[in-house]
């Protein structure tokens, strides 16, 4: 298991690498952070002007953590009691910067799960109302994605607590597909050609500001977690 996780965090390595040199929508690694603080809002590094996005009231639950990899952070997304919480500022957002919606667009992210608790919602958007397509993880580790509005859902596979996890979403709007890869060991989950969530395309913002979004259910845990080891969105399909 330890050796395939190793592979798993290699290969996100390598994406990154031969992606986001000039492409790069958002490029989200934790290296200049300090562990136990907030991650810095304004991204260290290029591209310029992407963000991580959290209110005030949900500060509690967003924490830079070690990594399980040696030498490496991470931001630790809990479900903890907190107050003043509503259904609006739950949000862990991920935004990059400005682009050409209609031009394919790659957004993928590891990660880890544990705990009992809530589902998670993961969401990919155009940073503003336009959302491309919804996943819910619950605790047990089924993925569900989310097939229409408000809660049509089609489980798709499980990612089993502690697992380490790769999900890749690829996006071309202009064909309103899109194609969902999550990269595990014990075999990976592979979902192709769907359409996104809103038929009219041009109810999506454009330019955009492609996002990924985290959020848990109502409700709270104290050891319900996400760990979320990098985060990217890019214009250049990844080498694979």
């Amino acid at each position: 298991m330890k050796t395939f996780e190793f592979i798993l965090y290699s290969l996100l390595s390598v994406l990154l690498f031969t992606s986001c040199k000039t492409t790069a929508i958002l490029t989200s690694k934790f290296e200049s952070e300090t562990v136990g603080s907030l991650p810095a809002k304004n991204i260290p590094g290029d591209p310029s002007g992407d963000e991580i996005t959290y209110s005030t009231e949900l500060q509690p639950r967003i924490k830079v953590t070690a990594s399980a990899h040696a030498g490496q952070k991470a931001v630790t997304f809990s479900e903890i009691n907190t107050p003043g919480l509503t259904a609006h500022n739950q949000f862990l957002g991920f935004k990059g910067i400005s682009t050409d919606f209609t031009q394919p667009l790659w957004f993928f992210f590891n990660a880890t799960h544990s705990g009992s608790g809530e589902r998670l919602m993961i969401e990919i958007a155009d940073g503003s109302a336009g959302v491309i397509t919804r996943m819910h993880l619950d605790q047990g580790g089924q993925l569900s994605l989310v097939t229409a509005f408000p809660g049509t859902e089609e489980v798709i596979g499980n990612i089993p607590p502690g697992v380490s996890h790769t999900i890749m979403v690829s996006l071309n709007l202009s064909t309103k597909k899109f194609n969902l890869t999550v990269f595990k060991s014990g075999g990976n989950i592979t979902v192709t050609d769907r359409p996104v969530l809103v038929d009219n395309i041009l109810a999506y913002a454009n330019p955009a500001n492609p996002s990924i979004y985290f959020r848990w259910g109502d409700g709270a845990s104290a050891d319900r977690k996400y760990v979320i080891e990098e985060v990217f969105i890019t214009r250049k399909k990844p080498a694979m």
